[in-house]
């Protein structure tokens, strides 16, 4: 059979134009899924800037409705949800008065071994944990009975030693010989280093940090709840049952975490926090100063 040059080259010709047109074909896909891709990360960019805007908005409407005039249209800071929308937007704002938490740097002994003996249901743990803390914010290196001071840090193979001073942030209770992140996270709505004095005001404390105070005692928690939703904010609520070892003191609103966090498609963004401390009245003045603020980025406790 004889062979044709032409034919030949036609098969390669056409060989390599399928070649061709299947690398253009690659080629347009692949830019096609980077656009998309790129137009994606605008999408979310754009977004999540919008969430932080609407976030911090939130934050201020709160600060808004706790100066309000009438005592009676103001925002309770007992940490339960307000709506609030921003063009279409729903936002929900919580806040909480420091007051009905536990103040890290001003409670005795007995406040802190109480406390953390109800959070773990181990007394033995507890006093452990309570001598760790008081090790920590005195001025000396002199170990408690059941404390631990930079020899004992060091025996656990810890690089963080206890400060000797005051808590600073919160935060630093993470760096307490004995206190695991699990533990923290229990910690963390019931101690605040705001109030200054032994105790909680049982008026201004969430539901939830009350149900630990009682022991998940609901019933009494419910009855006071309730009873306090239920009064004029001039009338104070009934008395809380009193709990062997704690103080109750009537110090409150004057310094606020508010969190506020937008309706968004990712619903694991925490919010943003602040905390906030009213200011004396005088005309023309500021009504609130902040004293920490959180970003929607920072990784918080979503509720207390």
């Amino acid at each position: 059979m004889a062979f044709h040059p032409r034919v030949g080259q036609q098969g390669v010709a056409l060989i390599l134009v399928l070649w061709i047109l299947a690398l253009m074909t690659i080629m347009a896909g692949s830019f096609a899924l980077s656009t998309q891709r790129e137009t994606s990360l605008v999408t979310n960019a754009r977004e999540r800037a919008k969430a932080v805007a609407l976030a911090d908005g939130g934050i201020h409407y709160a600060m808004f409705m706790l100066n309000l005039p009438n005592v009676t249209e103001r925002w309770h800071g007992d940490g339960t949800p307000n709506r609030w929308a921003f063009n279409g937007v729903p936002i929900e704002i919580r806040i909480y008065d420091e007051a009905g938490k536990i103040d890290l740097n001003a409670a005795r002994e007995l406040t802190l071994r109480t406390i953390l003996a109800k959070l773990i249901q181990n007394e033995d743990q507890a006093v452990k944990l309570t001598d760790a803390i008081l090790d920590w914010r005195d001025g000396d290196d002199t170990k408690r009975l059941n404390g631990a001071e930079s020899a004992e840090y060091r025996a656990a193979g810890l690089d963080q030693m206890p400060q000797n001073r005051n808590f600073l942030v919160l935060e630093e209770l993470r760096g307490v010989l004995g206190i695991t992140p699990s533990l923290y996270r229990k910690l963390e709505p019931l101690f605040t280093l705001y109030t200054n004095v032994d105790g909680i005001n049982p008026a201004k404390a969430s539901k939830s940090a009350l149900l630990a105070l009682m022991g998940e005692n609901s019933q009494a928690v419910d009855a006071f709840v309730t009873a306090r939703e239920a009064g004029d904010e001039n009338i104070p609520p009934p008395p809380f049952p009193p709990i062997p070892g704690v103080r109750f003191h009537a110090f409150g609103d004057s310094v606020y975490t508010i969190r506020a966090q937008p309706a968004s498609r990712n619903h694991s963004e925490p919010p943003a926090t602040a905390v906030v401390r009213r200011e004396a009245r005088r005309p023309g003045g500021i009504p609130f100063v902040f004293l920490r603020w959180k970003p929607q980025t920072a990784g918080v406790t979503a509720d207390q």
